[in-house]
């Protein structure tokens, strides 16, 4: 030892990181060595003080090869799908989750809703007009929130008086076509009115006007104006002193039994029968779509809204069409079986063309919902989307299809 320490200048110390059994290692390498906290000592700064600190230091390594000691590899995580639509085996399945809460929420506002829109329905006159203004009014609101936050498709907005001038106009709607007797020049003159107003003042008023203000507030005249005013009109056709009349030689006994304290058979006029096949249809169609849709759907409409599915749409066009020959059967229309099915075919893409119209508002604008006033569901426009192209679709379709419905027309 003596001649070492001469020749070697003292005892070799360990390398940094060299502890026991760290060469027997390297030298069997099939065979694992068991690692220990590495100890280091060192000196105190003092020189007085002569003492040894241990301090430990634990080694954290990754595993390491049994033949090389080298980092073994880890294998690649695979990609996490996404959860909502997920891709299987090459075809997409889209499962909308509901909760339960959520579900009782839904059905309780659907239940309310329905009441009071199957009154204001039967009653018609005034009380229906006044309830379309209201449906006007919560349309255009949500409407011009929602072009408001469409920062890329109209980086220019309309300013907010200009939204708040376009509501009032947009409620005015209804009201002034009731009051003319349902004419359909009044409800374009109007609308064409309005629209000048605005644009004058657009132009006048601000001194950097832009085209995309014009074109969302003609768009917003037309879809929260002009187009639920149809519902009006199509509440509001009589042909004949009542449908009764017509119905009574098909022998409609829902019809005939229906008691005087809520007017008798003569409340039953075309308006009110066209009214409630098409709210009836599109109610079908809702129920028909999502209970197929959340049961069957695998494979996905169309990428603009990822829950809706293609056996959602042919179990809602099922609906509406059964609905259509259902109610055929019960209010005892004198429409053929080619009508029937037309007429369920209208109703239906009426309604998938209102909701995919509010979808594009809402992907744009990067809203889940256009508003929360109606809860379980959203906005209005949620839950009356399906209604704004459905009116003018059923209007048109019954005078210019059907126009002697209840006259022995039967195709």
């Amino acid at each position: 030892r003596r001649r070492a320490r001469r020749r070697g200048g003292g005892r070799r110390r360990r390398r940094v990181g060299e502890h026991a059994g760290a060469s027997f290692a390297r030298s069997h390498p099939s065979r694992r060595v068991r690692r220990r906290p590495r100890t280091r000592w060192s000196r105190t700064s003092s020189r007085e003080d002569r003492s040894l600190v241990a301090t430990t230091e634990s080694i954290s390594r990754p595993p390491t090869d049994r033949t090389t000691d080298a980092p073994r590899a880890r294998p690649p995580r695979p990609p996490i799908p996404p959860i909502n639509p997920r891709v299987h085996q090459g075809v997409t399945i889209v499962k909308p989750k509901v909760s339960a809460g959520k579900l009782q929420t839904r059905i309780a506002s659907a239940l309310v809703l329905g009441a009071a829109g199957a009154g204001v329905i039967v009653a018609g006159g005034v009380s229906f007009a006044l309830f379309m203004s209201l449906a006007s009014f919560l349309a255009s609101k949500e409407y011009f929130t929602l072009a408001s936050n469409m920062s890329v498709e109209l980086p220019y907005p309309p300013e907010e008086w200009v939204n708040t001038m376009c509501v009032a106009m947009c409620t005015a709607f209804p009201i002034i076509l009731f009051s003319c007797g349902g004419k359909l020049n009044v409800i374009v003159q109007t609308m064409m009115g309005a629209y000048g107003v605005t644009a004058t003042l657009l132009m006048t008023k601000q001194k950097d006007p832009h085209f995309s203000q014009f074109t969302s507030v003609m768009f917003g005249f037309f879809y929260c104006g002009f187009l639920p005013s149809f519902w009006v009109k199509l509440r509001a056709l009589a042909w004949g002193a009542t449908a009764s009349a017509g119905a009574g030689s098909t022998g409609s006994a829902f019809i005939s039994a229906w008691p005087a304290a809520f007017g008798g058979p003569g409340v039953w006029t075309t308006g009110l029968i066209a009214t409630i096949i098409a709210v009836l249809c599109i109610i079908a169609s809702d129920v028909g779509a999502y209970v197929v849709g959340k049961t069957f759907g695998k494979h996905q409409l169309i990428p603009l809204s990822p829950n809706k599915t293609i056996e959602g749409a042919v179990g809602g066009l099922v609906s509406t069409v059964g609905a259509a020959f259902a109610l055929r059967w019960l209010l005892g229309w004198q429409a053929g079986v080619v009508q029937t099915t037309m007429l369920g075919c209208v109703i239906f893409w009426s309604a998938v063309a209102g909701d995919l119209m509010e979808s594009v508002m809402k992907r744009n604008a990067n809203m889940k919902d256009s508003g929360n006033i109606i809860p379980g569901h959203g906005g209005f426009l949620d839950r009356f989307d399906s209604y704004l192209f459905t009116g003018i679709a059923v209007y048109f379709f019954i005078v210019t299809v059907m126009p002697a419905w209840f006259q022995g027309v039967v195709l």
